[in-house]
């Protein structure tokens, strides 16, 4: 659907409206892009992969068969850390997507709202 400006004839109410236009769009590619991120690791010889959604939920575990040979133990706590790292990635992907609207301004105050 396409979107029509809407004129009041009052200027200061017109200014405020496209502005709420802008920042309604803005979020919602924010939105989006929160959506998107995917965290990863993998274990130094790569036989271990780990994949976590933007809320580090596992979505994915790889396990080439060679890591069979580690033992439960290991290969558990390999699976585990690379979760942990997987989860700090994304966390670090979503700090990056929503810190325009986390960083104050010279004020002390956000600068998006």
């Amino acid at each position: 659907m396409a979107e029509r400006d809407l004129h009041t004839g009052d200027l200061e109410l017109d200014r405020i409206m496209a502005e709420f236009r802008a920042n309604s769009r803005e979020f919602s590619e924010t939105i989006d892009r929160v959506g998107e991120v995917v965290g990863q690791a993998e274990s130094p010889d790569g036989k271990v992969k780990v994949r976590v959604s933007s809320s580090g939920q596992l979505t994915a575990l790889r396990i080439d068969p060679r890591a069979m040979r580690l033992g439960s133990e290991e290969l558990a706590d390999t699976i585990m850390d690379l979760s942990r790292r997987a989860t700090e990635d994304a966390a670090r992907q979503l700090m990056e997507v929503t810190r325009p609207y986390l960083e104050g301004d010279e004020r002390g105050e956000s600068r998006r709202r």
